[in-house]
């Protein structure tokens, strides 16, 4: 029985003499959780929506747990964009599929994400299977610049 609770009392004391767990992480973690101000401003226009250099604001929110990989981006209260992080701030997210106009399908696809201290950036692509009103696919380029609302993004 002595020997029992000595190798136990051995156990715990090198356990807690280790170190830190490798499973915890040292310093501070990425955290970009909060509300934006997103800035998009078109850079390439097919449909007859817009023209080229037309800029527009929206509100966002990030949802997103410190340290966490997972994230998901709220454009404009209207739809969720789930995400995947990355330490140095990059980013992606999966195309995704919704209507435009309420009636014409399209499909959005993302690339260049980065978060900063500030905010982020991102290029996205609609690409539409008919112009509003009739005629054939087309497609819109913007690129998105955000500010962050309140305190700034941790970006290790």
């Amino acid at each position: 029985m002595q020997r029992f609770v000595f190798a136990c009392a051995l156990t715990l004391t090198m356990a807690a003499c280790s170190g830190s767990s490798p499973s915890t992480p040292s310093g501070p973690q990425i955290s970009v959780g909060g509300n934006y101000d997103i800035r998009k401003t078109v850079v390439v226009e097919t449909c007859g929506l817009s023209s080229p250099g037309d800029s527009f604001s929206n509100p966002g929110e990030v949802r997103h747990t410190t340290g966490s990989t997972a994230f998901v981006l709220n454009d404009h209260g209207t739809r969720d964009l789930s995400g995947t992080l990355n330490r140095d701030g990059t980013f992606t997210m999966p195309p995704t599929s919704s209507l435009v106009m309420n009636s014409i399908p399209a499909t959005d696809t993302w690339e260049n994400g980065r978060f900063t201290t500030s905010g982020f950036e991102l290029r996205a692509t609609t690409d539409l299977a008919s112009k509003p009103g009739g005629g054939p696919a087309c497609r819109v380029v913007t690129n998105w610049s955000a500010a962050k609302q309140g305190s700034p993004n941790v970006i290790p």
